[in-house]
């Protein structure tokens, strides 16, 4: 026999009597009708223990297994709950020393911080659906980018690849099962970055005019620089700068197509003058491993090095940290060498007021590099050996500038 019981919240409870012993479990209901269910469910599982076709096991819990109809032989088990702002703490914890770059966790902060003010920090990671990240991708898709314009679905992609990454390592926590739920996501339309041009090219372009200041900033990111203007930028640098690591960590940049990091990261053993090559040291082109290229350094890269470790003070570091260099305000990753923060403020600083003032940081070498060398008709797979990794967008940019007899070959087509 089993019956109902309310408690002062007006619960109901089952209560029944197997043998000497009562029984007594709460249904979690205020509702009448679903709690007598329940208790005729009881009463008919009873009977069915009477008769010997059910039988409890040894240390189940009877009220469970009863109102399960014998399935269940304890209390069910609940998922690990975690919210957003727990799981991605506990994530950043678990990093191993030096497994990510110091940038490549800045800017995975910046986006589970966006995910947080978002979503809520609150929020449980169980009820994460592909509606919710939909829901996501239109909020941020309204949020205000870069010179003014909507937030690209580039930056909210990379952001969501951040949090599919700690996904991964919630599933190893047992917060969560199964992938990601980011199949059928539908994003912004975006627009490819036009390929990278000359100053002339670029200058054409602004006299037409009925350009926003978003588009002209995006118009100055695909300056590359022609030989001749290379050296005119260097030679800037050499009688204008304050500090004297400018000018070499310029023409090293130039001449290999080297990244800021790699710059600052770069050794005196790297360089090798009697073979004449310099060792790049990346940290980008496979995950999880440190990777190397050789690039071989040209005559002027060359004996500029060589003039500069003469001059410079004694230190393993190509760049050492020169002690009157000001504007570091971030602990040192190296303690004796030029930051990155350091480099770009001080390239920066030293163009303004000149009349490469919209250069636009130490990428503009990289780029020119890599656009002067597919000018002059260097082979694809040699450009990628000297720069490194280099994604399929990123060759169409500049793969135009290829003299590939494109103007001959339509002139076969339709004539003079």
């Amino acid at each position: 026999m089993a019956w109902l019981e309310n408690d002062k919240s007006g619960n109901f409870h089952v209560c029944f009597r197997l043998g000497e012993r009562k029984f007594k479990k709460s249904l979690k209901t205020k509702n009448e009708r679903a709690a007598g269910a329940a208790c005729a469910r009881i009463e008919d599982n009873i009977r069915l223990l009477e008769m010997g076709r059910l039988t409890i096991p040894s240390g189940a819990n009877v009220a469970s297994y009863l109102l399960s109809d014998g399935k269940l032989t304890g209390r069910p088990e609940t998922p690990n709950s975690v919210s957003l702002g727990k799981l991605f703490s506990e994530y950043r914890e678990s990093l191993p020393v030096d497994s990510l770059e110091p940038e490549t966790l800045r800017v995975a902060r910046i986006h589970t911080g966006h995910i947080q003010r978002v979503l809520g920090s609150r929020f449980l990671l169980e009820r994460i659906t592909l509606q919710t990240l939909q829901e996501y991708v239109v909020k941020r898709s309204k949020d205000k980018g870069k010179n003014g314009k909507t937030l690209s679905a580039t930056t909210i992609r990379k952001e969501l690849s951040t949090f599919r990454t700690v996904w991964t390592w919630a599933i190893s926590k047992k917060y969560v099962s199964g992938p990601f739920p980011n199949q059928n996501l539908r994003f912004p339309k975006t627009t490819d970055k036009p390929p990278f041009q000359t100053r002339t090219e670029i200058e054409r372009r602004l006299a037409l005019g009925g350009l926003t200041d978003g588009e002209l900033h995006d118009l100055w990111d695909c300056l590359f620089l022609r030989i001749a203007e290379i050296d005119e930028v260097l030679d800037h640098l050499k009688q204008h700068s304050k500090y004297d690591f400018l000018y070499p960590m310029a023409v090293l940049a130039a001449h290999t197509g080297a990244r800021r990091s790699e710059l600052v990261r770069s050794q005196v053993c790297d360089f090798d003058f009697t073979a004449g090559t310099v060792l790049i040291h990346e940290k980008k082109r496979v995950k999880g491993r440190r990777t190397t290229r050789m690039v071989p350094l040209s005559p002027k890269l060359n004996a500029v090095i060589q003039e500069w470790f003469c001059e410079k003070r004694r230190s393993v570091f190509t760049f050492p940290r020169e002690l009157n260099v000001s504007r570091e305000r971030k602990a040192r990753q190296d303690e004796d060498a030029v930051t990155v923060d350091e480099a770009t403020y001080h390239l920066s600083k030293t163009l303004s007021g000149s009349k490469w003032k919209d250069i636009r940081g130490w990428h503009i070498f990289r780029h020119s590099f890599i656009s002067n060398c597919a000018a002059k008709g260097i082979d694809q797979r040699m450009i990628d050996r000297w720069s490194g990794h280099q994604t399929d967008e990123m060759r169409k940019r500049y793969t135009h500038l290829f003299p590939d007899a494109q103007q001959e070959a339509i002139s076969m087509v339709f004539g003079e």
